[in-house]
Order: structure tokens, then sequence, then C-alpha cells
């Protein structure tokens, strides 16, 4: 699918919901929560945590969206209040952390990850399903273990396929910033999995 490319047809993605109405709003809300509700496993919350936030920020979304001037893709904008909202509930979530004694359940902030390098079965004609989910956990911890920066640019770099530049945006940094993340993350995880491998 060939993406907008300059504001005009950015605003004019936008503007396919208005004027918001009953009909325009539950659309919008079709069309992005699921993205939204990925956003919100980057930062491992709680699974409460994470539907009130993506609630929040489809609300700020929706509100905002008359104002939208299409400066970048709707996509990109609607990721920045996402990253907002995230972080926003993440630091909640530490404080309310800090005040309890026991441990939260880190099954509640599973994070979606995607295959990072070549594995032994990835050339074969019939994968083994057990393997790959062997693979999936794998990556999932290694991405768990991570500085939530670098997690964050590695999930938004290679999941949403969003550029450096798109990034740096939508996490108020230097694309300089974004590149070390990127790269430190991507040291760290082949470090992790390559430990994990030869165990």
């Amino acid at each position: 699918m060939n993406r907008p490319s300059s504001p005009i047809e950015h605003a004019k993605e936008a503007a396919a919901y208005l004027p918001l109405d009953d009909e325009s709003a539950a659309q919008f809300v079709a069309d992005w929560t699921a993205i939204i509700l990925s956003q919100m496993a980057r930062f491992r919350l709680p699974a409460d945590l994470a539907e009130d936030a993506s609630q929040e920020a489809l609300l700020r979304a929706m509100r905002a969206l008359p104002k939208f001037r299409g400066k970048s893709k709707l996509s990109t904008w609607i990721y920045s209040i996402a990253w907002r909202e995230g972080h926003r509930a993440h630091q909640r979530w530490q404080k309310r952390k800090s005040r309890e004694i026991s441990t939260p359940n880190l099954a509640d902030c599973a994070l979606q990850a995607g295959s990072v390098g070549e594995t032994e079965h990835s050339g074969a004609e019939n994968p083994d399903p057990v393997a790959i989910a062997d693979d999936f956990i794998m990556v999932q911890r290694a991405m768990d273990q991570l500085p939530s920066n670098q997690r964050l640019a590695l999930g938004y770099h290679y999941l949403e396929e969003l550029s450096v530049s798109e990034i740096a945006e939508l996490m108020n940094t230097a694309t300089g910033t974004v590149k070390s993340w990127l790269k430190r993350g991507r040291d760290r995880l082949r470090e992790r999995l390559y430990d994990g491998a030869t165990r």
C-alpha cells in the first residue's frame, strides 16, 4: 500500500474520519485500537493499565483529529499520542510497584516481538512449530531485558517499520540518539540470543 508522502495527503487521510460522528468515530476506533494496543504492549504494562492507556490515547487522538494539519503521517501522529500515554501509564505503574511488596506477574507484561536473525529452522520447508515458539519466547525474554528506550525503538523500527526520523519525532529526541538506541539494542539482543543458543 502506498503511504501518504505530503502534508496535503496526510491531512486527507485524517479528513476521511471527519466530521466525527458515531459512524466515523466507530471506524476510527476499529482502525486504530489494535495498533495502539500493540504500542502499549511495548511498555510491558499490565493488561488493565494497557487497556486504559489505549482508550485514553484513542480519545485524545479523536479530540485532536480536527486540528491535524498533516505535518507527519497520520500513523506517526497517532503513535506519538500512544507513546505519550504509554509513557505516562508506565510512570504511574512504576510508582505503584515501588509501593508494593509483591513482584508483578511478568506474563501480564508480555512484549510483542518478531524474530531476530536467522535460526536453524528458518530455511526449512516445514519449520518446527515448537522450535519457532521457543525462539519467540527467547526473543521476548531478551527484549524484556533491554532498556525501555532501546526496546521501544527496536519495536517501532522493525515491527512498525518507522524510519529513524519518525521514531525521533514521536519519542521527542534526536535522530542520532535513536540510531544509538537501535545499535545498542541490536548488539545486546545479538549477545543475549547467542549466549542463550550456546548454553
